[in-house]
């Protein structure tokens, strides 16, 4: 018992230590993330969560460590005097670009974000299974999961009810007995069905048919004994009996509670993040006009349109994998934990029909996107789809789809490039990207926090560089990386469409 309370006491320490840890970051680059929380203000936005805040200040504090740890310890600083002094330096144009890239990152409209604080970590989804072997359930099957959804019994549905339905017998039999252990039966609750007899308990003991010169059976109260016995009217299905229990009432109290119980599982899968590198060279005759001429440092500018692509490539890569998940079945396959994808939306045809016209047929997709949406909770039982991303096409249709349709504010005046939020459609966000498939779109399920996740996006550095090298020849180089992780939780909770003739 010793040994349990101080493993206790140090999982709470350690906890403890680690949101100490989370919080000590935002507050020591609270700077930064003020003035991400007053852009989005200035967009509309709420100001970013603790969870947020909390990713913004890992990935500013992995930079910073990248930075100071000198020549010797990153395969990517050159092994000249200065490096680290010239690295820290830099920082002052690094930091601020790294904050204004995670925030605003179409993956976070998408994704599940959980920043790592080491290149390799783990990410986190949940298992809720039975506890006991209880109400026709086996102790270690699940009951709930991140990767499976929820169980699809009748007897799952009733796991957690006073109620609960158990088969009682099998197909063609003409008696049945049927004892239910340990539990006191609720009298004028046991319904018993083989799909087309029923028989209902009258509160004495009696169960009467709904066919008239039937066989009654019986119920005993006390000891949970179903007897039947009768000839089938018309069905041959096996029967199922529904009864309420006495759960705080055990007919033998040594067996304990009849309480049913749930076992809570965190499953972690490791990942590691994936580098996306670039080098970057410029004549320093070209620095240096461009200084003389317009005051502008070339160095600063090649960072921040550097950092634009590198939000680019951060957003697509998770988008294609996306993507690829919800047209395939990627069972198996690096990246995936398990199953397939929930399948295909049926084509919308854009051709008008006889006596239609267009304005009329173009709302009929909505019933497209609600049909894919339905797929995801039909596949998994948890979660509908919540956002889309779409083609152009695709995006010029659900454009025109007003009141449904919710356009951002000075979109038209916009600079968009790759991947852009353009709205909100029946109150999903809706991504037009010009990269994807011509005439397809896809839906997922974006859960509210990573142990419900469809899919997690986890940075590490958004955004890392050298020092700059100049070499004989006058040319300066510099070499910039990009760090992230990336992991399809459940396939199930992706699906896609097509459109034709729009």
């Amino acid at each position: 018992m010793g040994d349990t309370s101080n493993i206790q006491a140090l999982v709470e320490a350690r906890h403890k230590t680690w949101n100490a840890e989370a919080d000590r970051k935002v507050t020591e680059y609270k700077p930064f993330i003020d003035r991400i929380n007053e852009h989005r203000k200035t967009k509309g936005e709420a100001p970013l969560d603790q969870m947020g805040a909390r990713n913004v200040a890992t990935c500013l504090d992995n930079s910073i460590m990248e930075a100071t740890l000198g020549a010797d310890s990153s395969r990517l600083f050159e092994t000249v005097p200065g490096t680290a002094a010239s690295n820290i330096a830099f920082l002052g144009v690094q930091l601020p670009i790294i904050s204004a890239i995670l925030p605003s990152l179409v993956l976070n409209e998408i994704a599940t974000v959980q920043a790592l604080d080491r290149r390799q970590g783990s990410v986190f989804y949940f298992d809720m299974n039975y506890g006991t072997n209880t109400k026709g359930q086996t102790s270690g099957n699940t009951l709930v999961s991140s990767l499976t959804g929820h169980a699809r019994s009748q007897a799952s549905r009733y796991y957690g009810s006073q109620m609960t339905v158990e088969t009682c017998g099998t197909s063609g039999s003409s008696s049945v007995s049927y004892t239910v252990t340990n539990r006191s039966i609720t009298a004028n609750t046991v319904i018993v069905t083989d799909g087309t007899e029923i028989w209902r308990d009258n509160g004495s003991g009696s169960l009467i048919s709904n066919f008239s010169g039937y066989s009654a059976g019986t119920v005993s109260y006390t000891n949970g004994t179903i007897s039947l016995t009768w000839t089938y009217h018309t069905a041959t299905n096996a029967p199922t009996v529904t009864y309420g229990y006495a759960y705080d009432n055990l007919t033998t109290p040594s067996t304990g509670s009849q309480v049913p119980s749930v076992q809570f599982n965190m499953t972690s899968k490791n990942i590691e993040a994936l580098d996306f590198p670039l080098q970057a060279t410029y004549t320093m005759a070209a620095a240096l006009d461009l200084k003389k001429a317009h005051g502008m440092d070339l160095e600063s500018e090649m960072v921040k349109l550097l950092g634009g692509e590198i939000k680019f490539e951060l957003d697509h890569f998770g988008i294609d994998l996306m993507y690829q998940t919800a047209t395939s079945v990627q069972s198996g396959v690096a990246n995936v934990a398990y199953g397939s994808s929930a399948g295909q939306a049926s084509n919308f045809d854009g051709t008008i029909q006889s006596g239609q016209e267009f304005v009329w047929r173009k709302y009929q997709f909505l019933n497209n996107v609600l049909q894919c949406s339905n797929l995801i909770q039909a596949k998994t039982l948890r979660g509908i789809g919540n956002f889309i991303v779409c083609d152009l096409n695709v995006a010029r249709l659900i454009m025109q789809l007003k009141p449904d349709f919710e356009p951002i504010a000075g979109l038209n005046t916009a600079l968009i490039t790759g991947p852009t939020k353009i709205g909100t459609l029946m109150g999903r966000p809706v991504i037009q990207d010009p990269f994807l498939t011509t005439n397809t779109y896809f839906m997922g399920y974006k859960g509210d926090s990573f142990l419900m996740s469809s899919f997690i996006f986890a940075p590490y550095i958004p955004l890392f560089s050298t020092p700059t090298l100049v070499t004989s020849d006058l040319i300066a180089q510099k070499g910039f990386m990009s760090s992230a992780g990336y992991f399809i939780v459940n396939p199930g909770l992706f699906a896609y469409g097509t459109i034709t003739n729009v």
